[in-house]
């Protein structure tokens, strides 16, 4: 009976054969069957009688993404999300409020213990079946769902019953239906199921399952444009293409910044590398002195030795000659004496000649006394004019002038003591104060590094620690780079510090970082002392009202603290205040009496719990500079420049009054001498007097001249006796004294040569033999020397070789103090270098540290690596990648946007085919056609621009050696620099926005333009609804795959329209059940019973939907023969 009431002129492509709806919505604990057969049917029933719920079971089987598919579309309350897989699943029916309660109920046909099983069976007329099933079920209280398809007819009774939620009816469906090929599939989800269908059912994309669920319930179009764009037109990924592109940029990129790094590191590298290169040679050269030094102690005396037994040999021939001319000396001398003798004898007997002999050696005696005391005043009138005292004094004067003297050096003994313990304590002084100096510009100097306030060492070990685990200082931060007193809250600042003080110097150490960070504490020495919070992102404290905050007048220390807004821990900060630190803050005393615990007043007094309370005003409590709260530090800078500024000047001071305190030594010391000579050399006056002598040495003479005048023999006698005095006197004072004193020398000489002959054989003995082959030739000058000269070298020979050494020494401190800061830059960079290069830490992490500078080579062995080899294999890849990121990628990128331009005018003339086949008015007989007209925008144009100058031009880029690196940076690193940009992104890649749609209307006699629709608004109710289906009518025969004549039997041929024919004239109705005939679609209409009449002739099945009991739903199936002869007689009956 089915074909005669057949009325379907083609059954080409896949059409409903049957629906099968078990468990879902009021469609209750049995099988409800839909079964058109490949025909157009119709589902009618009373509102609310649960149509849409069968039409819903399709779109959940045909539609399977939820975000892709509307429940309920036909009452327009599907946005409120009153029905869900679930609320099917359970058979939500109403609401119902019980008595005393205020709220209502949901009302459930099932509960959690039931399943659901959704199936339809396609078919087509090469005998290929398609069977779409879904299956749900609870599970542990969640709704569990499974897709599956089979190449053979399934029903829910023979097939999935009894169910069971492990999976054993999935086991048995498969087994049940085991053969050659695999007959049923299952997947793993929604996406893996719509994509097997769309390619079974002969679908261009997943996009026509999209547009199967707005067909359902579409009423009108309210933007054509749009709909062209969104539903007619494929979404290329543009996204993955711009993510290939990206993956070769990066690389690209990643190879930039490893050049970047390299360059980077061998220029910090370079004055390193020359420093080793100055300590080395300043090493070479000290070595070399110091063995030039040892060489010298063996060659000068080897030399010394050798040129001193010469010497020894002249002088002991010289003490020969001497020798003999003292004898001959002697001799005469001795003969003398008999003369003298003689003459003396003779005068002696005369009178006269006998007192002026007496007279003569008195004379001689006074003479010699005076003289002596002549110079003993003036050595005492030098030293009391240096003194201070008067020259010349008398006896009187002199006395006083000594005990002055004597007096003053036991006062400058005294003074000496004082002087030299106050020398010594403002020396220690000056040295504690370098030592603050140096930590203090250390402090600022990390300070400025790291722009926070918080102490030297804790900030060390924090480095370390991110040096260990690859953080950054933003992942594990100090609680103190958090937090800050807020600047009208600038009066509470030292109590704040005081409070917050233990927590702010806290590190925060996430979850990812756990570990590392214990493993590097528990291994490591720290030298200092780290405390830190481990950190797991829950719920906000502060969200959750946990911690009740003050309800006085006096604010707390969360009201006055200031958390970092842009850090992933200012919750978990603001918690931990409230938690345990936010004291109230009282303004008065009174205040702070009421509280009984954790309160504090502005002035830093702290009650803590238990009544306990605490002041701490030390100085190093109170000082600014000491503060450790806040991200910026530059007040605390600006305050530790200000007290550096203090301690040099300071130190300044104590140089001064050190300097002062040895000249005052000095001076002292000075005088002291003076007078302790002056006391020493004069103890009475008589030492000076020397003019008590004088009167009495002028008698004398007198006297002597007087006698000598009246005697002339005594005077031949006498001048015979003056004649052999004078050569008594030459040969006693001149001559013998001459030769005795050559003669000590000869002998001190040839002492003084064996004495340094021993002392140099003993050196030589002491070490071992020398090589100096080497040292003669680099001191060729030496060997020139004589004995004396080569012995005055010696000593400058080494006092040079020590300046030498010292000035080296110096130097080579200095070259390494400054290496020690450019290795200490090295290893721990400026955050900008870090920030750009995350790797840095890695490259460096092995070196070593600063201290170890005897290690410097490894710094210089790195440059030689990054300048052989590291950087020119760097620029060869980033060559490499250029040349293919130019040459294949950009293109690939282009031509990628150029082959979807051309693939939207082919759809759209596949399109056009489409809608010229439909029939639109039929006086005069029109038809439609779609029109895409460029039309960019700004940013579109942008787009375009951009990615056209980022494809370059082979000849311009080869012209030159760097022309492929000059077109990457002007071009490309600025076009993908802008794709960066995400919104942008999205605004600019879809091509289908860089066309604009409409529709035009043609005459099918003459081809003429009748009419150009651009927009719905003009046009009457009926009209939209005709064009709405004429374009969903095109867009079906694309998106299905449906051709002209419709006999590919590989293309999908149902549709579902919901409501269709409401507030609708009936020619347009028709006209929607005609365009289907002309697509060769199957159709399944929902309407309510009073449009029965416009589809009756064309469908070959009613299904009609009635609820029973306000609960359940039923469905009926007849033929439309049946319907209509039922309906035609129900009238005669009544």
């Amino acid at each position: 009976m089915l074909n005669l009431f057949s009325t379907s002129s083609d059954t080409a492509g896949f059409r409903l054969d049957y629906m099968e709806i078990y468990n879902w919505g009021t469609f209750h604990e049995r099988i409800f069957r839909l079964a058109p057969q490949g025909n157009n049917a119709l589902l009618t029933g009373a509102n609310a009688s649960g149509k849409s719920t069968i039409i819903d079971a399709l779109l959940t089987l045909l539609v399977p993404a939820k975000k892709d598919r509307f429940y309920n579309q036909s009452s327009g309350v599907e946005k409120k999300g009153n029905r869900t897989e679930e609320t099917y699943v359970l058979g939500h029916y109403g609401n119902i409020q019980k008595e005393g309660e205020r709220g209502v109920t949901t009302q459930a046909l099932r509960d959690k213990s039931a399943y659901s099983v959704l199936l339809a069976s396609f078919s087509n007329t090469d005998q290929r079946v398609v069977t779409i099933f879904q299956v749900r079920w609870f599970s542990g209280g969640e709704l569990r769902r499974s897709f599956g398809l089979a190449h053979v007819p399934l029903e829910i009774q023979k097939d999935f019953q009894p169910f069971d939620g492990k999976g054993v009816w999935r086991r048995r469906l498969e087994a049940s239906y085991k053969g050659a090929r695999t007959l049923v599939e299952f997947f793993d989800g929604p996406v893996g199921y719509a994509e097997r269908i769309t390619q079974l059912f002969g679908m261009r994309s997943v996009k026509a399952l999209s547009l199967f669920n707005q067909i359902v319930g579409v009423k009108v179009l309210d933007d054509l444009d749009e709909f062209i764009r969104i539903n007619m037109l494929e979404e290329h990924d543009a996204e993955s293409q711009y993510l290939q592109l990206k993956d070769s940029f990066t690389t690209l990129i990643d190879a930039k910044v490893n050049i970047e790094k390299a360059r980077t590191q061998i220029e910090m590298l370079q004055p390193i590398a020359s420093l080793a290169s100055q300590i080395e040679s300043a090493d070479e050269r000290l070595h070399q002195l110091m063995t030039d030094k040892d060489t010298a102690v063996y060659w000068f005396a080897k030399q010394l030795i050798d040129l001193a037994k010469e010497k020894l040999d002249v002088a002991m021939k010289e003490k020969e000659k001497l020798e003999t001319e003292i004898a001959h000396l002697r001799q005469r001398e001795e003969k003398l004496k008999q003369e003298e003798r003689t003459l003396s004898l003779a005068i002696e007997k005369d009178e006269v000649g006998r007192k002026l002999k007496e007279l003569e050696t008195d004379i001689e005696r006074l003479s010699k006394v005076r003289n002596e005391r002549m110079a003993s005043m003036d050595t005492y009138n030098e030293l009391a004019s240096k003194s201070g005292f008067s020259p010349n004094p008398d006896e009187k004067t002199f006395n006083a002038q000594r005990a002055q003297a004597a007096q003053q050096i036991e006062e400058w003994t005294e003074t000496k003591e004082t002087c030299i313990r106050k020398q010594v304590q403002t020396e220690n002084e000056q040295k504690k104060l370098a030592q603050q100096v140096e930590e203090l510009v250390h402090t600022v100097e990390m300070l400025q590094k790291n722009k926070n306030n918080i102490p030297l060492r804790e900030t060390e070990i924090r480095d370390a620690i991110l040096a260990h685990t690859g953080a950054s200082k933003e992942e594990i931060p100090f609680v103190g780079e958090l937090c800050r007193v807020a600047e009208d809250e600038k009066e509470w600042e030292i109590a704040l510090e005081k409070i917050l003080h233990h927590f702010a110097l806290h590190l925060i150490v996430p979850d990812k970082y756990y570990h590392q960070v214990n493993e590097y504490v528990n291994t490591t020495n720290l030298k200092g002392r780290v405390m830190f919070y481990r950190y797991t992102p829950s719920g906000s404290l502060a969200g959750m009202q946990t911690y009740q905050l003050s309800a006085g007048e006096e604010g707390q220390v969360i009201d006055k603290i200031e958390i970092r807004p842009d850090s992933e821990y200012e919750e978990w900060v603001r918690d931990m205040i409230l938690e345990k630190y936010n004291y109230t803050c009282a303004d008065t005393l009174s205040a702070f009496e009421r509280y009984r615990e954790k309160v504090v007043t502005r002035e830093g007094l702290v009650k803590f719990a238990g009544e306990r309370h605490e002041k701490d005003d030390r100085p190093h409590i109170l000082r600014r500079e000491n503060f450790v709260l806040g991200w910026e530090n530059k007040e605390k800078i600006r305050l530790l420049q200000q007290e550096l500024l203090q301690l040099q000047e300071q130190d300044a001071t104590l140089a001064r009054e050190i300097d002062r305190i040895r000249q005052e030594a000095a001076e002292g010391e000075a005088r002291c001498a003076l007078h302790r000579r002056l006391v020493d050399l004069f103890p009475d006056f008589k030492k000076i007097d020397w003019q008590s002598f004088v009167g009495e040495i002028q008698r004398k003479q007198e006297e002597k001249e007087a006698l000598e005048k009246g005697n002339d023999h005594l005077h031949t006698l006498q001048t015979q006796l003056e004649n052999v005095h004078e050569e008594q006197h030459r040969l006693s004072v001149t001559d013998i004294p001459e030769h005795t004193r050559k003669m000590i020398h000869a002998e001190y000489r040839i002492e003084q040569l064996q004495r340094e002959i021993d002392e140099n054989q003993r050196v030589i003995s002491s070490i071992r033999s020398l090589l100096f082959t080497d040292f003669e030739k680099n001191y060729a000058y030496l060997c020139e020397l004589s004995y004396d000269q080569l012995k005055q070298e010696r000593g400058k020979f080494q006092a040079k070789n020590e300046r030498e050494r010292k000035k080296l020494e110096t130097e080579k401190r200095g070259y390494e103090d400054e290496a020690k800061v450019k290795i200490t830059a090295f290893k721990h960079p400026d955050e900008d270098i870090l920030t750009r290069f995350k790797d840095w830490r890695a490259d460096v992490d092995t070196l070593p540290d600063a201290t170890h500078i005897e290690l410097i080579d490894a710094y210089r062995q790195m440059l030689e690596r990054l300048e052989k080899e590291n950087l020119p294999k760097y620029e060869k890849q980033f060559d490499g990648y250029l040349q293919k990121t130019l040459t294949d990628k950009v293109g690939e990128f282009r031509m990628f946007f150029i082959n979807w331009m051309h693939t939207i005018k082919s759809n759209i003339d596949m399109l056009n085919d489409s809608l010229k086949a439909i029939d639109y008015r039929m006086r005069p007989v029109t038809y439609i056609q779609l029109t895409a007209l460029t039309q960019i925008s700004e940013e579109a144009s942008e787009f375009r621009r951009l990615m056209d100058e980022a494809v370059p031009n082979v000849q311009k880029i080869n012209a030159t050696s760097d022309g492929r690196r000059i077109h990457f940076y002007e071009h490309v690193e600025p076009f993908m620099s802008r794709l960066a940009d995400e919104e942008w992104r999205a605004k600019v890649m879809d091509v289908r926005f860089w066309f604009t749609y409409k529709a035009e209307e043609f005459n099918r006699q003459n081809g003429h333009k009748e009419t150009t629709y651009e927009n719905m608004g003009h046009l009457s109710g009926g009209e939209k609804a005709q064009l709405t289906y004429t374009i969903l009518g095109s867009a079906i025969a694309y998106q299905f795959g449906l051709t002209k004549s419709g006999l590919q039997s590989d293309s999908f041929r149902f549709v579902a329209i919901d409501e269709a024919f409401k507030a609708q004239d009936e020619d347009k109705a028709r006209y929607l059940i005609t365009l289907c005939k002309q697509l060769h679609l199957q159709l399944l209409v929902v309407t309510p019973n009073d449009n029965i009449h416009i589809v009756e002739n064309d469908i070959s099945y009613v299904y009609f939907v009635e609820r029973k009991e306000e609960k359940t739903s039923w469905l009926y199936s007849m033929p439309i023969e049946q319907w209509k002869r039922e309906t035609h007689e129900q009238p005669s009956r009544t």
